[in-house]
């Protein structure tokens, strides 16, 4: 398998799942416009499978669960109350502003790269990361591919001004893993967040992080320095 130099020079994190725990108040928006429609509530389980593709795969996923034709109409009330309802009950992860805090002061720049809408990303970014910390903030919107397609982590990288090849793509989902694969970058992904996480670890990325801190000590280990990585997971690093 053909193994490439790692520097990592800066890092793109998806958002929900990754950085900030949104899924009360995504879970918490879905129910209320279901329980409109006389359907059941979810649990935050089931709702916790659909997030990572966008809101509209979702609702359509929903709709079909239910038999709800209207699958528009569906999406149009989640996001009017969704927009009202951002930070709710959502928090960022346990050490994750610690992490971001680490990052700063090894002055990595970063950006957000999500498949939420960009709005919505800026305004959870702002209320509960410190939006300044993030050089870049990119998330779904008319005429911009959804992960896991390559185009939005290329173009985080070229506002960075950093080679994609030294940007490390930091997620939580099956998704992600495959944006970084698809834009070139190494992986890592994180065990706290939304995927399976019996699964994390075998869909072998670069890096499987266990804790927030795990991941900081990656990047102490690799700000700047060139070590050898295997593009595609050869031997995973679980930290």
């Amino acid at each position: 398998m053909r193994t490439s130099r790692l520097r990592i020079d800066a890092v793109l994190f998806d958002l929900d799942g990754t950085l900030v725990d949104t899924l009360p108040d995504i879970t918490w928006c879905l129910n209320q416009v279901l329980l409109a429609h006389g359907c059941p509530s979810l649990t935050t389980e089931t709702v916790r499978g659909y997030i990572g593709g966008g809101t509209t795969a979702m609702i359509e996923a929903v709709a079909t669960q239910f038999g709800i034709a209207d699958a528009g109409m569906l999406h149009q009330r989640y996001v009017g109350l969704y927009q009202d309802h951002l930070v709710q009950f959502s928090k960022p992860f346990s050490g994750v502003l610690a992490m971001l805090e680490g990052c700063r002061e090894l002055q990595l720049p970063l950006a957000i790269v999500t498949n939420k809408a960009e709005d919505m990303a800026c305004r959870v970014a702002e209320s509960l990361l410190a939006r300044t910390a993030f050089n870049a903030i990119l998330g779904h919107r008319a005429g911009r591919s959804l992960k896991p397609q390559p185009v939005v982590a290329w173009e985080a990288a070229r506002r960075l001004s950093v080679d994609p090849r030294h940007c490390l793509f930091v997620g939580d989902t099956e998704i992600d893993l495959q944006t970084a694969r698809a834009a070139g970058m190494p992986s890592a992904m994180v065990a706290w967040g939304y995927g399976p996480t019996c699964a994390g670890q075998a869909q072998a990325p670069d890096f499987y992080c266990e804790q927030p801190a795990g991941l900081l000590h990656i990047l102490k280990q690799h700000r700047g320095a060139v070590q050898a990585f295997t593009e595609h997971g050869d031997t995973v690093k679980t930290c």
